[in-house]
């Protein structure tokens, strides 16, 4: 897999925690939220142009999130 993809994705993950965590305070800052979701769409465009088909993403995404994911647990499938 391309290294540029790997970071991709991974700065993608980076910007949801960061978001899930804004959401999680108390009083978000609406403006914070706003720029990392605005960075998160940009990356995923990026991704996009570099993996053109969406199931190919999706595959790849899933082998990364198994790779990287803190607590070692598997991630549910949608519809199964």
């Amino acid at each position: 897999m391309n290294a540029l993809v790997e970071r991709l994705i991974a700065t993608h993950r980076m910007l949801n925690r960061e978001i899930r965590r804004e959401l999680g305070r108390r009083i978000p800052d609406h403006l914070r939220l706003t720029r990392l979701k605005k960075q998160r769409l940009a990356v995923k465009d990026q991704l996009f142009r570099h993996v053109p088909e969406a199931a190919e993403l999706r595959r790849l995404a899933r082998k990364l999130f198994k790779r990287f994911r803190p607590d070692g647990r598997r991630l549910a499938r949608v519809g199964a």
